[in-house]
């Protein structure tokens, strides 16, 4: 063993750039690899953690009434049912609102209760994050803090109709109910502010019901018998649920993404890590051959000698994961400030065992197996054929590219040579080429689809887009409708309305419910079969008709307001609103099971028209009649930000590690090829050739690897890339990606990185230079 260390000690002196360059890489695999695993185990607990703490409710209710014999009805039925474990009911008040925020609007079912109410609940309890000592206001979910959200700060909720001003008293977290991705949101007032929202009737009194269950997983079966329950008996009723599974899965979405991005970079690079460690290991047997034979011969095993590269790379390498997994706690304060704009839920940042443990041990495993596998050439070295180089007698090569009769310049047969004689040098490039073309394809299509034109995203993720939704009672619609179609401003308006239905024997669908489908705007929505035309035909989320093994043509069963009705599945639909629980009717399919109480209006209006002001003056020539208008436009803009913020960050990353990951490449490729070829080059430079044709020459030895792997990897990458992402989002709903794939910017980012990679190598090649021919005859 000792004779190991010394071999490895020495090594490690006569390698210190190619161990430098290796560390760095490692640093970089480890530091993503421990930063994806936070997020993947720890982070995703915290929701567990914290809803437990907060002894949370796993199904939450919020129905229109007060009454007596309402809240006899939930209490008999919770009681009655052996999933419950505990449950509770409240006074609160809720109505469709928003509020502005991060340049738009902030759109949700909003639950008001009173401040010493939400905070000392015995389910579903909410706790103050930050409090300004304010008597009089609003505490907002913690989420919305922002530069004109603040303590002290005023802020204008608009709660259906109307508009009420607020001063921020400070900011709350609550697992179910703090944030719009819960499908209510809880809004904390103090008791003055409380009984004046009351008083002014601009929200509808409501009974809040929080339910603990046996077991979580019945959330959805559950909301759905206590909704079916309620619309029985009240049918006019509105009602905002959700659930547990609901919850958890729509409040991490950006942790999913980002978790996501960090394991493939993490893992490409560790790829890329092994394969230059490989190549390494090759190159170093083959130039320390002599070495190698006369170590042998003076009594060194075969076992000591892979023994010692065992120490080497596997110090180097467990001391930079062991370095990389303590620097990702420095960068995640960031990730989690990145994260929390979308999760909405506290995490304090602390040191995880397992997580570094798995990053050691995946580092050290996969290097310490790529040492052995290829140093197991050691073992057939024989000491007479190594003191001879290698060569057992004789050694005629085919050469690849003859001198004496090639046509091309002879600066660029000698880098052709060069570079069909280094097989393993391209084979090192070639891995490593391909898996960057991933991230160049990848960021190429989030650049155009995502941050320059987020259309093609919001139509994939949001489902129908248009300038403002405006929601009106019944009775007016004739009288909305034939005024809306007489305005010039208005190009189109079409039924665009959303209510909550169940499939008999599956899960709770929200259905969005039109008059005729062909006037939406995003006929992508349903990309498999056709949208719903008759009342008995429904079209369903591809995501839930997977998971409940439906086909186009069959027939499901379908209830809400206490009855049932059959349907003709005509098509499949893919939004994330509902995280793939989603369906489309007809009006007159939804009225087999009910009346349609209110009705929202998807509004198309002329270009440069204010949408707030046009808002404001229907709400203002209708009245109480309309309930609720919303700056669709706005309210995406504002939703989408946080998503287009991070996946911008993220693309900048992976582009800059992409850049670093190709110079340290090259730096060991370019340092191995100088040390093999130094009395090649000595020579050359004998016989006239100058230093900067030699840098040229060694530059263009990587050219035409490099540039052939990259072509051939972003043609593959770019036909498989939608697909990829639509895996990478399946668990949102998207089971198919429709982004368009820019083949001119992933074309001008591949030369950019063919460019920067032929740059590198030149200045890799400088230390030329230094190379001597009369130096090299007297060494």
């Amino acid at each position: 063993m000792n004779k190991s260390i010394l071999l490895a000690r020495m090594n490690l002196r006569r390698a210190r750039g190619q161990g430098a360059a290796i560390v760095v890489l490692m640093l970089l695999a480890a530091m993503m690899l421990n930063l994806w695993l936070i997020l993947a185990t720890d982070y995703r607990q915290n929701f567990d953690r914290c809803h437990d703490r907060l002894n949370a409710e796993h199904v939450t209710l919020s129905v229109d009434g007060d009454s007596r014999e309402l809240r006899e009805l939930l209490t008999r039925t919770m009681e009655e049912d052996s999933r419950t474990e505990s449950f509770l009911l409240d006074d609160a008040m809720h109505m469709v609102g928003n509020f502005e925020y991060n340049g738009g609007d902030v759109n949700s079912w909003f639950v008001f209760v009173e401040k010493e109410a939400a905070l000392s609940r015995e389910v579903g309890r909410a706790e103050i994050v930050e409090d300004g000592g304010f008597d009089s206001g609003i505490y907002m979910p913690m989420l919305y803090k922002s530069e004109n959200i603040d303590v002290g700060k005023t802020v204008k909720v608009s709660i259906g109709s109307n508009e009420v001003e607020y001063t921020v008293c400070g900011f709350y977290n609550s697992v179910m109910t703090g944030s719009h991705n819960c499908a209510m949101m809880e809004m904390i007032l103090t008791e003055d502010k409380y009984q004046e929202l009351k008083e002014a009737g601009y929200a509808v009194r409501s009974t809040l019901c929080s339910v603990r269950l046996q077991d979580k997983d019945e959330g959805s079966a559950y909301e759905g018998m206590l909704k079916n329950t309620v619309s029985s008996r009240y049918p006019q009723a509105n009602m905002a649920s959700n659930t547990y599974e609901l919850v958890a899965q729509s409040r991490y979405i950006s942790q999913m993404i980002c978790a996501g991005i960090l394991s493939a970079m993490s893992f490409i690079i560790l790829l890329i890590v092994l394969v230059v460690t490989a190549s390494n290991i090759v190159n170093y047997i083959q130039e320390n051959m002599k070495s190698l034979g006369a170590l042998k011969a003076v009594g060194y095993t075969s076992s000591q000698l892979i023994r010692s590269l065992l120490l080497q790379f596997l110090g180097l390498s467990l001391t930079a994961a062991g370095v990389g997994a303590g620097l990702s706690y420095s960068l995640f304060p960031g990730i989690n400030g990145m994260m929390i704009a979308q999760t909405g839920i506290p995490y304090q940042s602390h040191f995880l065992p397992l997580p570094f443990l798995l990053t050691l041990s995946v580092s050290g495993a996969g290097v310490g197996l790529t040492v052995w596998l290829s140093s197991r050439r050691i073992r057939k070295i024989e000491p007479i054929v190594a003191l001879r180089q290698g060569l057992s007698t004789h050694n005629f090569r085919r050469n690849p590219v003859p001198l004496e009769g090639t046509g091309a310049p002879l600066q660029l047969a000698l880098a052709l040579k060069t570079t069909l004689t280094g097989i393993k040098h391209n084979v090192t490039i070639c891995i490593t080429m391909l898996v960057l073309s991933l991230v160049v394809v990848f960021s190429g299509l989030m650049i155009r689809n995502v941050i320059m034109d987020m259309t093609p995203f919001l139509n994939m993720i949001a489902g129908e887009v248009a300038d403002s939704c405006i929601n009106v009672n019944r009775e007016t619609e004739e009288a909305f409708l034939r005024e809306m179609n007489a305005d010039e401003r208005v190009e189109k308006i079409y039924l665009y309305s959303s209510e909550e239905i169940r499939h008999v024997g599956g899960s709770g669908l929200m259905a969005t419910m039109s008059e005729d489908f062909s006037m939406a705007n995003n006929q992508g929505v349903v990309f498999e079969g056709r949208f719903p035309k008759y009342e008995n035909e429904i079209a369903v989320a591809a995501k839930y008709a997977r998971e409940n093994n439906l086909r186009p043509g069959n027939e499901i069963m379908v209830t809400a307001n206490g009855k049932e009705a059959a349907y003709i599945i005509s098509g499949f639909t893919q939004i994330t609103n509902n995280l793939g629980k989603d369906c489309l009717l007809t009006r007159a399919g939804y009225e087999r099971l009910g009346e349609m109480q209110t009705a929202s209006y998807y509004l198309n209006l002329a270009e440069g028209i204010d949408i707030d002001d046009f808002n404001e003056e229907v709400k203002e020539r209708f009245g109480n009649a309309v309930n609720m208008v919303i700056n669709v436009d706005s309210t995406i803009q504002g939703a989408a930000s946080v998503y287009i913020s991070l996946m911008a960050v993220l693309v900048g990353a992976v582009l800059v590690l992409s850049v670093v990951v190709i110079a340290f490449v090259l730096y060991l490729l370019v340092r191995t090829m100088l040390t093999n070829k130094k009395r090649d080059y000595g020579i050359l430079k004998a016989l006239g050739y100058t230093t900067g044709q030699l840098i040229l020459q060694t530059a263009l030895t990587f050219m035409p690897t490099i540039t052939i792997s990259t072509a051939v990897g972003v043609v593959g990458c770019c036909l498989i890339i939608n697909p990829l992402v639509a895996l990478f989002l399946s668990s949102i709903g998207i089971v198919k990606c429709t982004f368009s794939v820019p083949v001119g910017l992933i074309a001008a980012e591949a030369v950019c990185l063919i460019f920067f990679a032929f740059c590198i190598a030149c200045l890799l090649s400088l230390k030329i230079r230094k190379i001597a021919p009369r130096a090299l005859l007297i060494s």
